[in-house]
């Protein structure tokens, strides 16, 4: 299983700290969450956990499969569509997909922004890819690409 101390647990150590071991206490905490894995090592990780094959996985994201062979060795990074599109595919949580997000380096989901808060509700109700494609053009947002 994967884990990483989220923000408010890494704040919530800084407001506890009395002395200056503070600069070795965040160091140490920031070097193991910055040994970060990959988003294809995410992606692999995930769908174990899921129990979900890389076929399934392509039709249920709507990816090509050769595309989805490529995210997962390494050869093609995906861009934020696609990214979402997988977490759709996988039932992934919030946090989760934000995590997803940022290991493939396709920036947060933001709720002030229209699309991104269809999308939010989309994963927080683990809606397909067609749903969620669906979700957006009737808000006149466009479908994930």
């Amino acid at each position: 299983m994967i884990t990483q101390k989220k923000t408010h647990e890494l704040e919530q150590m800084l407001s506890e700290i009395r002395s200056e071991s503070i600069l070795r206490v965040v160091s140490e905490e920031l070097s193991r969450s910055e040994q970060k894995i990959s988003f294809p090592e995410y992606l692999l990780a995930k769908m174990q956990e899921k129990n979900l094959s890389p076929s399934r996985l392509w039709e249920r994201s709507q990816i090509h499969r050769t595309y989805g062979y490529q995210i997962l060795n390494g050869t093609k990074k995906p861009g934020r569509d696609k990214v979402i599109a997988l977490c759709l595919a996988l039932s992934l949580s919030l946090d989760d997909t934000q995590r997803a997000l940022a290991l493939a380096d396709a920036g947060a989901l933001y709720a002030r922004r229209t699309r991104d808060s269809l999308l939010i509700y989309a994963l927080q109700r683990n809606l397909s890819v067609l749903d969620t494609n669906l979700l957006l053009s009737n808000h006149l947002q466009d479908p994930l690409s």
